[in-house]
């Protein structure tokens, strides 16, 4: 019996596939309302790829003495972010909300994944398509049975991400083929972005998100996770670092007309140096966007701590 959008898993884990590939895009904002409403969730981590790739369920679970929730959809903007939360807590009481910021996914760039745009997710099972939940199992399969290093991207039985290390320039050597490939990421990232925008918009779906928040007595706590220092040189060498400081000062300031708390771990020099530091194999990042376990463990510690309270009692 296979799962791989790992819905059921937690209430028949002996009977399913452990291994699974990442979450295709079209099914990720329908596995994530689903999966709040079959297991409950004390804390909600919502954001991007990163937070999905970088944060472990099991672990932070442990760590809040409580049920964790992880939910990561590419290139979440805020709108969508907001569609979500609204979505989820229809059924469910979330007692912490995390939410990732990031403004390459702003309106200023208007990053949008065109399976997020405008969605309904009344019934999430209208967007697990048949074809691919087919392909996914297939997928799962595959992995489970033949050598993993032939895949680049899946989840291990602990729930840990893993990525194929003969893709990252600072593994093997392949700077060249990294570069490229890298500057025509950024291009394609970067180029909708306006040198002077309005984050009026974005002021607006962040206000809406804290006003339901505090209607349904959640706390909310900001996140601006970390990406590699190459990554931020190719901001400031693309002239874009001015314009995400001052949107980061914007969301900044609506969070804190509401009293929320902003964690920034965009350039977080200590808990890196951690990592760097740890008996870990695994690299502290795979890429130049996306961190690994090894450095989204000290990351979730770092955010038990500066919460309000160090755990979380499940829900009576």
């Amino acid at each position: 019996m296979m799962d791989p959008y790992a819905i059921w898993r937690q209430q028949v884990d002996d009977k399913l596939i452990a291994i699974r590939p990442e979450i295709s895009p079209a099914s990720q904002p329908g596995a994530a309302v689903l999966r709040s409403r079959l297991h409950t969730p004390d804390v909600l981590i919502l954001g991007s790829s990163r937070v999905r790739r970088g944060f472990n369920e099991a672990f932070a679970s442990h760590l809040y003495g409580g049920k964790v929730q992880v939910a990561g959809i590419d290139a979440l903007p805020l709108s969508s972010a907001k569609e979500l939360i609204f979505t989820i807590s229809q059924q469910t009481h979330i007692k912490r909300f995390y939410l990732e910021i990031n403004f390459l996914t702003s309106n200023a760039c208007n990053a949008k994944n065109d399976n997020m745009t405008r969605y309904t997710l009344a019934s999430p099972l209208q967007y697990f398509s048949p074809k691919d939940t087919l392909l996914q199992s297939y997928t799962t399969l595959k992995i489970n049975l033949l050598p993993r290093r032939s895949f680049d991207a899946y989840f291990d039985a602990q729930g840990r991400y893993h990525d194929d290390p003969s893709k990252g320039a600072t593994r093997a050597g392949r700077m060249e083929t990294y570069e490229s490939r890298y500057n025509r990421m950024f291009q394609v990232m970067t180029s909708p972005c306006e040198r002077n925008v309005e984050n009026a918009a974005d002021i607006k779906d962040l206000s809406d998100i804290f006003r339901l928040a505090q209607a349904r007595q959640t706390e909310v706590i900001l996140l601006a996770l970390p990406v590699s220092p190459r990554w931020q040189i190719r901001m400031q060498e693309g002239g874009l670092s001015p314009q995400a400081a001052k949107w980061k000062k914007d969301m900044t300031s609506v969070a804190s007309q509401f009293h929320v708390t902003v964690l920034d771990y965009e350039q977080p020099g200590d808990l890196i140096s951690l990592a760097e530091n740890s008996n870990d194999a695994m690299p502290t990042f795979w890429d130049e966007t996306h961190f690994s376990n090894r450095l989204g463990d000290h990351i979730l510690n770092n955010m038990r701590d500066t919460g309000h309270f160090s755990s979380i009692s499940p829900i009576q």
